[in-house]
């Protein structure tokens, strides 16, 4: 059953009368009743108010975001969710033009069924905010910048070959992930004291007189969709600033996103910021008349290669671990250690030579003591993962995962991601047998 929702801003009363009373989720964040706290004003300061269709694609971007979060997935055949999404628009035939392409890559990025459709908007009920001022700048790209290690990565090989960022943030309420951000700004501004950084707030609010939005212990953890609405913001700074340059930076294992086990084919792999989803991407820009691209430089390198040869000669220990990897960031006290995130970024922190970090759990060191959690699933499936991609030859992975040999298609070396592959798994296995002996019987057991 598809689940309705509905981006109240600018909504046709006539559509309105239609699409409400059926709705699972409705949606806004200009009028009083607004159950979003969306904040472009950083972003207009720094680069003027967005155009019509950028300003389209903004709000396309939140309402994903925030029908990802707000509607949890279910287990097993249930993962995958259906989701009709309503967006009103500031150029509805152009986008109407564009829902197949649209809906593809909202497919490829989620994995989930939304079918969006869009509405002629009512510009009346927009609220554009105060006038700002347009501060100058010399800024010649846009680097998305998390908080994590990958982004941090990005940002300082750019500031060191001399380019000129304009670094662009997405805060989300998260206050373990607004510091690790405010710690990764000031590390960068070493390399660039006058840099520029736009920080973009939109997050869920919930108050008497408000629309309702479902409390934060039943949203959905996953959000994948976030990097849609990180690079969204990403190409309306480049827009406004006339570059044609949007850095979304990920360590090359995260990006092919091979899933790390049968199960996990489908829906349950992650592809934030996988090669096709960036050329769509970049595609949906030419189509709407924007000339962003958005690249990830990062596709032939893993995460240990980022922390030792671009971070660590440069960096201290400490602002390099002040970053944050885990996907439970803020619902826990630090950073799990049982998600995929935490186990790669651990395997990676000590391949590089840096010392061990503090967990919540220690998967690695005692699985045993996590039997029939999804943390040890996460564990069993990462180190079967390391082992497989060991074991086989360079042409048997490609028969075992010929959606390599899809990379192709978006000017990707098969050969260059498989050579990254063996060498991330010769990383694991080597920290695995040097250090986690418990972790590495258990993956000499699953074969």
């Amino acid at each position: 059953m598809r689940n309705p929702v509905v981006v109240v801003d600018g909504m046709a009363e006539a559509d309105q009368g239609l699409l409400l009373p059926t709705a699972t989720l409705q949606l806004g964040w200009y009028s009083s009743w607004r159950n979003v706290h969306f904040d472009l004003t950083p972003l207009r300061a720094a680069v003027g108010s967005p155009s019509p269709v950028v300003a389209d694609l903004l709000d396309l971007a939140a309402a994903v975001y925030l029908a990802d979060l707000a509607l949890p997935r279910g287990r097993n055949e249930q993962f995958v969710r259906d989701v009709g999404l309503h967006v009103p628009v500031r150029e509805p035939e152009l986008w109407r033009n564009l829902k197949s392409e649209v809906n593809y890559l909202l497919y490829l990025l989620t994995g989930d069924n939304i079918a969006v459709t869009f509405h002629e908007r009512r510009t009346e009920a927009e609220s554009k905010g105060s006038p700002v001022s347009v501060a100058p700048t010399d800024c010649d790209c846009v680097c998305l910048l998390s908080g994590g290690v990958d982004s941090l990565a990005g940002a300082v090989a750019l500031l060191r070959t001399g380019r000129r960022p304009l670094f662009v943030t997405h805060r989300s309420g998260n206050p373990t992930a607004a510091e690790a951000q405010r710690f990764v700004i000031e590390a960068l501004r070493r390399f660039r004291p006058s840099l520029r950084h736009v920080l973009v707030t939109l997050m869920p609010r919930s108050s008497v007189g408000t629309l309702p939005f479902p409390p934060a212990d039943v949203r959905e953890p996953s959000r994948r969709s976030r990097s849609l609405l990180f690079m969204a913001l990403g190409i309306a700074a480049a827009a406004g600033l006339g570059s044609t340059e949007v850095y979304a930076c990920d360590n090359g294992v995260l990006t092919v996103a091979l899933p790390l086990s049968a199960s996990r084919v489908g829906g349950l792999s992650t592809r934030s910021t996988h090669p096709a989803v960036l050329g769509r991407l970049s595609a949906l820009c030419r189509d709407l008349g924007l000339t962003c691209q958005v690249i990830n430089p990062f596709v032939y390198q893993t995460k240990t290669e980022l922390i030792r040869d671009v971070l660590r000669p440069v960096l201290s220990l400490d602002e390099i671990q002040a970053t944050v990897s885990c996907w439970m960031t803020g619902r826990r006290h630090r950073q799990c250690g049982g998600c995929v995130p935490c186990l790669l970024r651990r395997v990676s922190m000590l391949a590089a030579g840096l010392p061990d970090e503090a967990y919540e759990m220690d998967l690695l060191a005692r699985p045993g003591d996590y039997v029939g959690t999804d943390a040890y699933v996460n564990t069993v499936d990462f180190l079967s993962y390391v082992n497989r991609l060991s074991a086989l030859s360079n042409a048997d992975l490609l028969l075992s995962a010929p959606a390599l040999l899809d990379l192709q298609a978006h000017n990707v070396s098969v050969a260059d991601v498989v050579s990254m592959l063996k060498r991330f798994a010769a990383e694991g296995r080597e920290v695995a047998e040097g250090q986690f002996p418990a972790a590495a019987r258990l993956g000499s057991e699953l074969g």
